[in-house]
């Protein structure tokens, strides 16, 4: 199973709008960091965890051309913002796309894309077709299983998932401990970590290496990160076996 980290940073981006911080200003392409997205395949499927506005430059950066299902964290803007691109994938299939996700995200998702749910229009534009499926369980996915993680961003529940012995969890504050008891044996562990100072819907540097920590993944990298963490001094203080993710990176999860 191959994983490609489409997109690394925060909401804002980096660079930020206007910010002419050492990161933002940054020649090092380690400090670039698109919105968060992430590409997972094999010889038989393929998928995307959470879809950017950055979506669509990523597909033809990375060269992705099948998708054939969406699994969403949650619908604030960053990781939503670049669905009406996934209409490419409908009109091939001539079938509707699954999006996966809990009943806020979709419901969400329905409202922000409400012309995608509507009658075909007589004339112009392509429509992107979405079969909206709430996670309730475990995702039947052919060799693949899917765990969805319930954590809480803030006071919003949404969702990370577990793809055989691969794990992404992004936008949180507390993981219960029901969704460690799923996450144990973990091959690679990407999670959230926003930035050093502690907040409010995010965890901060020092609370990421604690979770990483009690989860125990081989191997775990950081993302959603903002411009308050340089590439390669954070990665100097990081514990063994944890990493700073960039935009880019490619990791193979061995099969089960």
């Amino acid at each position: 199973m191959r994983i490609t980290f489409l997109g690394t940073g925060t909401s804002h981006g980096i660079p930020t709008i206007g910010c002419r911080c050492r990161v933002c200003m940054s020649p090092n392409p380690l400090n670039r960091r698109n919105r968060l997205g992430v590409w997972i395949r094999d010889a038989n499927q393929s998928t995307l965890i959470d879809v950017s506005p950055e979506f669509r430059m990523a597909s033809l950066r990375y060269g992705i051309s099948e998708i054939d299902y969406v699994l969403l964290t949650h619908a604030h803007a960053d990781h939503t913002a670049g669905m009406d691109d996934l209409r490419v994938f409908s009109q091939r299939s001539r079938g509707p796309l699954p999006i996966h996700g809990n009943a806020h995200t979709l419901a969400d998702v329905k409202s922000r894309y409400r012309y995608a749910f509507r009658p075909p229009l007589p004339h112009g534009g392509g429509i992107p077709q979405f079969a909206l499926r709430e996670v309730t369980g475990d995702i039947p996915a052919g060799d693949w299983k899917i765990v969805p993680l319930p954590v809480l961003h803030g006071p919003l529940p949404i969702l990370g998932y577990r793809i055989n012995d691969f794990a992404l969890i992004t936008d949180v504050t507390v993981i219960p401990d029901s969704t460690l008891e799923r996450m144990r044996g973990l091959d690679i562990l990407a999670l959230d970590c926003l930035r050093m100072r502690p907040h409010s819907t995010h965890l901060c540097l020092s609370q990421s290496v604690a979770y990483a920590k009690r989860i125990g993944a081989r191997r775990t990298y950081f993302i959603h990160m903002t411009h308050e963490l340089e590439h390669e001094e954070t990665q100097s203080i990081l514990p063994e076996n944890m990493y700073m993710s960039y935009d880019g990176l490619e990791l193979e999860s061995p099969e089960r």
